[in-house]
């Protein structure tokens, strides 16, 4: 009789899902942090008795701390590379998921003599002291900017002048205070701009595929993990995408 019981209560387990309480880690990029928060609390909201912790931070950094053992379950990054990367090691479990696509965009602070300007003049003209961006080598944003520049001869003209920030929002950060002159920043952060003035596309970039993937990891049990990479491309969430400004995969 009892390991009847016993088998029932396994099944029981087995067919609830996710009503039984479980907690996951979900690591996402600082492009991703506030959509990501807001798609974690209606997806708990769909799956009572589950809890989504986030960590946010740059992508380079996350997929470091997965290499070191961090506790992860599903790595939102702003880019390819991190996953790649993480594959190669056999540290991610299934196929990654493409969640959406984005697009880089030149802010200028709020008193900016260039406003109304063209981009490529600003990022030309000797006046132009300090550009914020991202280290090429530790953040998908810093990447996808010296790739756009790199296609129209722009990179040696700019990289001199660039201020590398830790991650996009503190690239954004530092355009809202006017410590430099201008920001290389995706156009999803720019909607939260405190202050910052869109100039315009990043020279170089249109032909740039710009896409946040999310995966999971090896560690990871399959549900939840599962059922929130699959819950990322949901109606639900591309809503919120969509007002976050992100741009649709097939688009």
């Amino acid at each position: 009789m009892g390991s009847l019981v016993k088998v029932c209560a396994i099944a029981f387990v087995l067919v609830a899902g996710p009503a039984v309480a479980e907690d996951f880690t979900v690591s996402v990029a600082a492009s991703f942090r506030d959509v990501g928060a807001s798609i974690s609390s209606a997806f708990e909201k769909e799956h009572p008795g589950v809890k989504v912790t986030l960590n946010n931070g740059p992508s380079g950094m996350l997929a470091r701390q997965i290499e070191d053992g961090a506790p992860v379950d599903v790595f939102v990054s702003a880019g390819w590379p991190e996953i790649e990367r993480l594959r190669t090691k056999s540290l991610v479990a299934g196929e990654p998921v493409v969640v959406a696509r984005n697009e880089l965009v030149l802010v200028v602070p709020k008193e900016s003599p260039w406003i109304g300007k063209d981009p490529k003049a600003l990022l030309t003209s000797p006046d132009v002291k300090r550009i914020a961006s991202g280290d090429p080598a530790t953040v998908p944003f810093g990447a996808y900017a010296k790739q756009a520049l790199t296609a129209v001869g722009l990179w040696d003209t700019v990289s001199p002048r660039m201020v590398f920030a830790s991650d996009v929002r503190q690239a954004l950060t530092y355009a809202d205070e006017g410590a430099v002159d201008a920001a290389i920043v995706y156009l999803t952060d720019s909607k939260i701009a405190k202050s910052a003035v869109v100039l315009g596309e990043v020279p170089g970039s249109a032909d740039l595929r710009i896409e946040t993937v999310a995966v999971r990891t090896k560690r990871a049990p399959a549900e939840p993990a599962t059922a929130f990479l699959a819950y990322l491309t949901s109606p639900t969430a591309r809503t919120m995408l969509a007002a976050a400004g992100f741009l649709p995969v097939d688009r």
